[in-house]
């Protein structure tokens, strides 16, 4: 007998609110499989040493294998800005040119549902105002080293 457990990536999505990216699950994710469960976000930055940790939110569970902590429908969370309640490392500086990763941990309700990790990739432009404008990488360019953000940005 073959017994081997599997999991499935699921797709995160970042927006752009009052100058900062802003992170959640994506909006198809949840419409096919319902609000997700959150144990944790950690968003990291690539770099020639490999991916390094610069923020993480841990979010309130009853256990650690029972994550019960969901965002509000059509919430985010900005970066640097963890939501009260929640136990958060203090965020450092995000700079243009540079690729992050957005990495959730988290539950589907249903349990038959193999999915446990959300993620994606982005970098973020500078804006007129001193704010900064989020950049989703898609799945081609994210692979890459490109530090030219501007030039996976569609026209704003």
């Amino acid at each position: 007998m073959n017994c081997s457990a599997t999991s499935r990536m699921g797709e995160a999505a970042v927006v752009t609110e009052e100058g900062l990216p802003c992170f959640k699950i994506a909006d198809e994710e949840e419409r096919k499989r319902g609000r997700t469960s959150l144990k944790m976000l950690i968003i990291s930055e690539k770099s020639v040493d490999g991916w390094q940790d610069i923020w993480a939110v841990r979010f309130p569970n009853a256990s650690f294998g029972d994550p019960d902590y969901r965002l509000p429908k059509n919430a985010c969370i900005r970066y640097g800005h963890a939501p009260a309640g929640v136990e958060a490392s203090d965020a450092r500086p995000l700079r243009q040119n540079t690729i992050y990763s957005v990495f959730f941990m988290g539950r589907p309700p249903s349990g038959s549902d193999p999915t446990s990790r959300y993620g994606t990739q982005f970098c973020v432009l500078a804006t007129a105002t001193d704010g900064l404008r989020a950049v989703q990488l898609t799945h081609d360019t994210s692979t890459s080293m490109d530090p030219d953000c501007a030039r996976h940005a569609s026209p704003k």
